[in-house]
């Protein structure tokens, strides 16, 4: 009786340990979609702040030149900001002088929301400097170093800068290649605060005394190289 008794034990223990281990699992699964449709905006942009685009829009862009809010055109490829240079009063020289702008972050923005991936090119030609009645002999204004700079989280390839020494014939001043330059740009020429060393006019002696004004012709062209 005892011999029995514990064989239908060990019996009863085996077969709880047999179906412990056993769990059924049933898994299923499917599948849901998310959608978008990005299409061309032709609203206007505001100039974005040349020393942090992350920054909240500035009321002033260019601190150097308070009325200047910029360009307000509308379209899907925009030039939004240029800055006016200013040199400030110099006095005549009996040698060649190189004047520096007195704006500490001189800039150009451009916007692209075409949504094409094409590209653009930006260009530039500067009159002389004349008061109206005179010229101004010999002078010469150049763009150097420029800064490329976007807000952080812009996906897009960047644009180019080019040095130039403005005249009267086009020169690409900025300029996207395909799939690059999308979003807002800007090209800022930061220097010195009252004495920017990346922009400066060259002006020989043996001009007369006057106050002189250049035009500055910015041309955006749809495709990555003007032609």
């Amino acid at each position: 009786m005892k011999l029995f008794t514990k064989s239908l034990l060990i019996g009863t223990l085996a077969i709880g340990t047999l179906f412990g281990t056993s769990t059924l699992v049933h898994a299923d699964s499917a599948t849901s979609t998310g959608k978008v449709i990005l299409e061309s905006d032709d609203s206007a942009v505001m100039p974005l702040d040349p020393t942090n685009p992350d920054n909240p829009i500035p009321l002033t862009p260019d601190p150097t030149d308070p009325d200047n809010t910029g360009t307000g055109n509308t379209g899907a490829l925009t030039i939004d900001f240029l800055s006016n240079v200013d040199f400030g009063e110099q006095k005549i020289s009996n040698s060649t002088e190189t004047y520096k702008a007195k704006n500490a972050n001189p800039y150009v923005q451009v916007t692209d929301k075409r949504g094409t991936g094409a590209g653009w090119t930006l260009t530039a030609t500067a009159s002389n400097f004349s008061d109206g009645a005179k010229v101004l002999k010999g002078a010469q204004m150049s763009l150097n170093n420029g800064q490329v700079r976007t807000k952080a989280d812009n996906q897009s390839a960047a644009p180019v800068v080019a040095d130039v020494t403005l005249n009267g014939d086009a020169q690409t001043i900025f300029s996207a290649s395909e799939d690059a330059g999308m979003g807002t740009w800007l090209d800022v020429y930061a220097g010195t605060d009252g004495a920017n060393e990346n922009v400066t006019l060259r002006v020989p002696s043996g001009n007369l005394a006057g106050e002189y004004t250049s035009t500055i012709t910015w041309t955006l062209e749809d495709s990555p190289s003007a032609e």
